[in-house]
């Protein structure tokens, strides 16, 4: 950090920060964040695909 611990910045959010960790951690959350939406959309979407799958095919008849 440059003066004395205080971030240069009038935004304090972690992307601009000065601090390497602050900026590092904050891409890998976006990362994780962005990442857990995107399998959470396609764990919907293939569940629907199986779902009328099985009601197509009489998967779903056989109990």
């Amino acid at each position: 950090m440059s003066n004395g611990g205080a971030d240069t910045y009038s935004y304090k959010g972690w992307l601009v920060s000065d601090s390497f960790l602050k900026r590092a951690f904050a891409v890998f959350a976006y990362n994780l964040v962005a990442g857990l939406i995107i399998w959470v959309c396609l764990f919907i979407i293939f569940m629907l695909f199986a779902m009328i799958a099985a009601f197509v095919f009489g998967a779903a008849l056989m109990y």
